[in-house]
């Protein structure tokens, strides 16, 4: 007779221990550290816009930061000291009590004003609002190709720094057509940095689809070679208007919007192969939605969209490393 309640005990028991144990492990779930999260409001859940130097990344706890990347100065509480404007770099971060449970994520130097040799010789105004512009021009980075809707890139060329332009260094008219020769001693042309980044873009372009059906360049070889490393397999209309201001020395954004406004509102797009300064605004009181002056790194573009009415409005600005970081998310 007494077996019974000592076996009731013993089931008592048995059930307080196991009801003490899950709580316990539930307890330690809750305890497990949680992902970091980054909460700058600059980073919009794929990139992160460093928009000035000393900016510092704001996280949902404590973390600990580091890159390998030499276009970036960050230390290891996120504090972003300087980062090569345009160029998406990657970042490690992990729980400060867990350092080397590590994960990456991506920012972009939304400055103008952080450029690099060689690319910093060659550079022309600083960009009016770069910030709000590549947030624009990522937008539309990931929206295009959209139907029904006709746009332009307008493309810098690659980067380039081999020679110089014969005008340069010289006052007279110099040998025919010395613009457009593939010598380094009368035009400066493209380095192999501009090559395999040209090659590059032109395969990202393809992978994510965008309907590219016509393009001009200028008459400079490193326009020109751009856009045959891009491998589009369209004809490449030449046209002087386009030029760098060594040779042509009128309005190239004019030129520009002349060869958009004869541009059929076919719903594709148009690659334009051009150079600085086609990006500055010069005209009195500016032009309807562009800024004065458009983020444009070598192997950079911005986005016009073409209206049926020949309307261009300003989409914004993107670098070859978004639209590189872009594929790879997309189209891995």
């Amino acid at each position: 007779m007494t077996r019974f309640p000592l076996r009731k005990n013993y089931f008592a028991i048995t059930l307080w221990v196991s009801l003490f144990l899950l709580a316990a492990c539930k307890k330690n779930d809750n305890n497990e550290l949680p992902g970091i999260q980054i909460t700058s409001a600059e980073y919009d859940g794929k990139l992160l816009f460093v928009n000035k130097n000393n900016f510092q990344i704001m996280t949902n706890r404590e973390a600990v930061f580091s890159a390998d990347d030499s276009r970036i100065n960050i230390d290891a509480n996120g504090l972003v000291k300087r980062v090569t404007s345009g160029e998406v770099v990657a970042i490690d971060i992990a729980p400060r009590e867990q350092p080397t449970n590590k994960t990456r994520f991506y920012l972009l130097g939304a400055t103008d004003t952080n450029h690099d040799k060689p690319q910093i010789t060659y550079n022309g105004k600083g960009a009016t609002d770069p910030y709000n512009s590549y947030l624009k021009g990522w937008a539309t980075l990931q929206k295009l190709p959209v139907n029904n809707e006709s746009y332009a890139l307008v493309l810098r060329h690659a980067d380039a720094d081999q020679g110089v332009d014969y005008s340069l260094n010289h006052n007279d008219a110099g040998p025919a057509n010395w613009w457009k020769s593939k010598d380094t001693a009368l035009a400066r042309q493209l380095n192999e940095e501009g090559r395999t980044r040209a090659r590059e873009l032109g395969v990202n372009l393809k992978a994510l689809g965008y309907p590219i059906s016509r393009i001009y360049s200028s008459e400079f070889n490193r326009a020109i070679e751009t856009a045959e490393l891009m491998e589009l397999n369209l004809p490449i209309i030449q046209d002087s208007t386009l030029n760098h201001p060594s040779h042509n020395h009128g309005d190239l954004f004019k030129g520009l919007t002349k060869i958009l406004q004869n541009t059929p509102t076919d719903n594709q797009i148009t690659l334009i192969s051009t150079h600085h300064p086609i990006n500055e605004i010069i005209i009195s009181g500016g032009y309807p939605t562009f800024p004065d002056v458009s983020p444009f790194n070598w192997t950079g573009m911005y986005f016009v969209k073409i209206a049926p009415d020949k309307t261009l409005t300003y989409e914004g600005a993107a670098s070859w490393g978004m639209i590189n970081y872009w594929r790879q998310l997309s189209k891995p």
